[in-house]
């Protein structure tokens, strides 16, 4: 993928982390945010360092951020801390499984990040750039980008596009429900979460994506 694409590519999955990270943090009051900032950066640091292809580097960031979270927080046994842990996990799990355009194969191609200058513009703000002029300019462009791939918020893309094709394949489910089952038994380790409240939750998640998938049992 050639430079300009790549970081086009960085741009579309700031702007949707940052959608996700929003819609996450709406499901909790707004005297527990910080306690759902900390939740939310343990559970990316844990998902990082189980998935290969994370460098090690932003593995180890993440490790020494959530480590100086956790030390301004210390959260100790606080159950609200707990229950959002807990919550946060499994909408992190939906969100990787849900039936919507950027988990899907063709996401890349329908954006035509070949065709995008987002990219020069996101690599200028990458390098220290950060003008109100060019966080707009980056924000309108991706926005036009994201008008080709209209299914980001639903969970009904392979009802609405006959070109929808998870990302995620019958072959490789056990190994995202591995990886979730890894952070949450750690997460039961350190801070109490309730496991058998995260298994249930994977088993109706696992049942719905099989479901949505077409594939028998």
């Amino acid at each position: 993928m050639a430079d300009n694409s790549i970081y086009s590519s960085y741009a579309i999955l700031c702007e949707l982390s940052s959608r996700e990270f929003r819609r996450k943090l709406s499901l909790f009051p707004e005297e527990m945010r910080y306690y759902v900032i900390l939740a939310g950066s343990m559970i990316g640091s844990e998902n990082a360092k189980r998935v290969k292809e994370t460098p090690e580097a932003v593995v180890e960031d993440g490790r020494d951020f959530v480590s100086e979270l956790l030390e301004m927080a210390r959260p100790g046994e606080d159950d609200a801390f707990r229950e959002i842990l807990e919550t946060y996990l499994i909408e992190t799990l939906k969100d990787e499984l849900r039936f919507c355009c950027p988990n899907c194969s063709n996401f890349n191609a329908c954006l035509d990040l070949e065709k995008l200058s987002v990219g020069d513009l996101f690599k200028r703000r990458a390098g220290g750039e950060e003008t109100d002029e060019l966080k707009k300019e980056i924000a309108l462009q991706v926005a036009a980008a994201l008008s080709s791939t209209p299914y980001i918020d639903t969970d009904k893309a392979h009802i609405l596009c006959g070109d929808f094709r998870h990302q995620c394949q019958a072959s490789g489910i056990g190994e995202v429900f591995g990886r979730y089952a890894d952070i949450a038994a750690e997460l039961r380790d350190s801070f109490g979460i309730d496991y058998k409240r995260i298994q249930k939750a994977m088993i109706s998640v696992n049942m719905d994506f099989y479901e949505k998938s077409g594939i028998a049992y």
